[in-house]
């Protein structure tokens, strides 16, 4: 018998993330605990609205980007020359548009797991840390 203990791990996870031991162990838990099955309910619809929302794409109001980093430029540096200030923030939208490629690029590469019977992580049991002699001898 599986106690509220042993599944509470599992019910954050993705079907994809767990082994057919794993899902059906945590479906007949959840069938008859009404507690497991909310906290599961919830994990689920939380991951239905991510993945909606990572569909979403607004666009600010015109100029509001142009705004935010003119006033950051301002208070870091108390510089006011509009050309410095037009260098900046495109330097900014630079590096912010570099940062969120990479992310895209590494979540993309994330999704692609391969899979077969040695994909999935070897999990270990939290073992002691062994300290040092001389940490042991103070």
């Amino acid at each position: 018998m599986t106690t509220c203990h042993n599944i509470r791990p599992l019910l954050p996870a993705r079907a994809e993330e767990l082994s057919l031991f794993e899902i059906h162990t945590r479906a007949e838990h959840v069938a008859d605990c009404a507690r497991c099955a909310t906290e599961a309910a919830a994990y689920s619809r939380l991951g239905q609205a991510l993945a909606v929302m990572a569909n979403l794409e607004v666009d600010p109001a015109d100029g509001t980007l142009e705004r935010v980093l003119v006033a950051i430029g301002r208070r870091r540096t108390g510089v006011t020359d509009p050309r410095i200030l037009a260098a900046a923030g495109s330097a900014g939208a630079l590096v912010a548009t570099v940062v969120v490629a990479r992310a895209v690029r590494s979540r993309r590469r994330s999704r692609r797991r391969p899979s077969g019977p040695w994909s999935r992580r070897l999990r270990l049991p939290n073992l002691p840390v062994p300290t040092p002699a001389l940490a042991r001898a103070k």
